[in-house]
């Protein structure tokens, strides 16, 4: 028993190294065949790879886009920042600031509800320096640090007093603590947003980046103050609508507090039994679960492409195989007449297409992840291989090698010794 092992295995050794062979003296032949393989699983490996990474940073930015137990209101539905469900925004009235107050008062399942609102795309200055021009201004009650899980780093959050007072103090990013006061203490220096000029009062705490967008360019000021600035009427004449964020006491009482929040929002927004709802709920769960429904889309896509490009490359290595076994007719014929076997003479010629197939396949897999290593570096986030994917690669390649090899191999194995000697 260990004799045949040793001598199958001596068998296949000698196969691989005659495969090697036959791909060295034709390579402009069998480059151009493996192309379909090479597209086919660098699709695979580059969109799994990019997706993985992807779905890691999502993960990692929506345990820290709000805090525990907390959910947000809105006037329009949204999934993965798209609006949905055939809803324009002003067939929706906005949601009112005053919804928190009843809220509180007639939700026993909440903790605690913060209001807020944002206006985007402002530049930050200090005397002659400014920060860029993407920093986001919301106007938020004293709430809206804890529920959003943004932590002051530096200084104190924006408090009741501020709001109720209409001060003009600010809790800045950390892109702007960057750009104005690099080596400053910027607690008690004054900044501009427009023509305002604003006390700094605190520093948000770095959070980094999710899909190549900055995090840290979120400022705050009080509620009262940002509309007393921006107005209750966005720049189109919309009626500026207010998101609030709503906490439970605990995650066992999170749907409850949910089917209360809607209950006195139907009853503030004058609903009927049977109409549907004119708001929006959200929670982090709801995004990742849009996120996976539509990955799902891109992976069927990916595969169809990768299904296609290793059909083509299969056909393509079953001409090349067909080549080969009408070129080396003579040889097979050699090699029968001095004793070698159909079954081993069919192994070689199997082995050759695997072999084709492979090392297109391995080829595809380093360009696949040399574009999603591309990537990560030009929107900065982990894109590690998922190694399902790789073996995945691996097996589609060696079912296409013996799939579209078979054949030419047969053809080989059933050739007529006498017959192939004859071959000129």
């Amino acid at each position: 028993m260990l004799e045949q092992t040793r001598l199958l295995m001596a068998s296949l050794w000698e196969s691989l190294l005659q495969a090697l062979d036959a791909m060295r003296a034709h390579k402009m032949r069998a480059s151009l065949t493996l192309i379909g393989v090479v597209i086919g699983v660098a699709t695979i490996i580059s969109i799994m790879t990019i997706l993985g990474g992807i779905k890691n940073s999502l993960d990692t930015s929506m345990r820290n886009a709000l805090a525990v137990n907390v959910f947000q209101v809105q006037r329009d539905d949204n999934q993965m920042g798209f609006h949905v469900g055939g809803h324009r925004r002003d067939h929706r009235p906005k949601i009112e600031a005053s919804y928190a107050d009843a809220i509180g008062e007639r939700c026993p399942a909440v903790r605690r509800v913060g209001v807020e609102s944002w206006d985007f795309g402002h530049t930050v200055r200090r005397g002659g320096l400014e920060s860029n021009a993407r920093q986001q201004i919301a106007g938020g009650s004293a709430e809206f640090g804890d529920n959003n899980g943004y932590y002051v780093a530096q200084g104190r959050p924006i408090n009741q007093f501020d709001d109720f007072s209409g001060r003009y103090v600010i809790v800045i990013s950390d892109e702007v603590r960057r750009a104005l006061f690099e080596n400053l203490e910027p607690i008690g220096q004054f900044v501009r947003v427009g023509p305002q000029r604003f006390e700094v009062v605190g520093v948000f705490e770095r959070r980094g980046s999710m899909l190549g967008e900055s995090h840290d360019t979120y400022n705050w000021i009080p509620l009262s103050t940002f509309f007393r600035m921006f107005g209750k009427k966005m720049p189109w004449g919309d009626d500026r609508s207010v998101n609030l964020t709503v906490q439970a006491w605990s995650p066992e009482l999170f749907e409850q507090a949910q089917e209360e929040v809607i209950e006195v929002l139907r009853t503030e927004r004058g609903l009927k039994p049977g109409q549907p709802n004119n708001f929006a709920l959200w929670t982090p769960d709801q995004l990742q679960e849009s996120f996976t429904k539509m990955t799902a889309w891109i992976g069927y896509a990916a595969f169809g492409i990768t299904g296609i490009s290793l059909l083509v490359a299969g056909i393509g290595i079953m001409n090349i195989m067909l080549v080969s076994v009408t070129e080396r007719t003579r040889e097979i014929g050699l090699r029968k007449a001095v004793g070698g076997t159909r079954r081993s003479i069919l192994r070689q010629f199997l082995i050759e297409a695997v072999m084709l197939s492979e090392v297109g396949g391995a080829v595809g897999i380093v360009i696949g992840y040399c574009i999603a290593i591309a990537v990560n570096a030009a929107i900065q986030y982990p894109a590690p291989v998922p190694i399902f994917a790789v073996i995945l690669a691996i097996v589609f390649c060696s079912v296409v090698g013996i799939g579209f090899g078979m054949w030419p191999a047969v053809k080989a194995a059933k050739l007529d010794p006498i017959e192939a000697l004859r071959w000129e």
